[in-house]
């Protein structure tokens, strides 16, 4: 294996790593799951490489399984009706209250009167919220997460070098100098 892929395949491990941190790295207090729903997308995260020869062709980043659905919807983002977020996805129509229900029961939210006193957690009062919230979202949006640009970014700096060493490398390697009849190689 020529030392490029081997830097490659450690700089895809990497990138991925980052990203995995990037998304379940938002916390608040002492939640340090804020954010982090069901930890699908987060385990879900991969890169696949094509080969040609012995030589690495295209890494790919992404997400499988049923996460790679919703991925580029977390990864980008998506517009509201009244707040455009840059995101290539814009709601049409408003999103289904179930999924905040669920949302709202596996974050234990506690939900709030008027007056900012904690109220019942009853079914009505928890099915109104998720309406809400529904609303709220289709909207304002989604913020986009940009989780495989972010580990992109700050994996790349610190392998430039070495893409450069193991380049350099390689192609020392395959140098051939003839004098004459005198033949160098390395």
């Amino acid at each position: 294996m020529s030392e490029l892929n081997k830097v490659l395949l450690a700089f895809s491990d990497d990138v991925v790593k980052s990203a995995k941190r990037h998304l379940g790295g938002r916390k608040i207090g002492k939640n340090k799951n804020y954010g982090v729903a069901s930890g699908q997308l987060k385990r879900s995260l991969s890169y696949k490489i094509r080969v040609r020869g012995n030589d690495i062709r295209e890494v790919t980043f992404g997400a499988r399984g049923k996460a790679a659905k919703y991925a580029p919807f977390i990864h980008f983002g998506v517009n509201g009706t009244q707040k455009n977020q840059k995101s290539p996805f814009t709601y049409r129509k408003q999103p289904p209250s179930s999924v905040f229900i669920k949302w709202i029961k596996q974050k234990g939210i506690k939900l709030r009167d008027e007056k900012g006193r904690f109220k019942k957690q009853s079914e009505s009062n928890i099915k109104s919220a998720a309406f809400l919230i529904a609303r709220s979202v289709k909207k304002r949006g989604i913020v986009g997460l940009r989780f495989y640009e972010k580990a992109y970014a700050a994996v790349s700096k610190r392998y430039e070098a070495k893409f450069g060493e193991a380049v350099a490398e390689d192609i020392a390697g395959k140098l051939k100098a003839k004098l004459g009849n005198i033949t160098i190689t390395n």
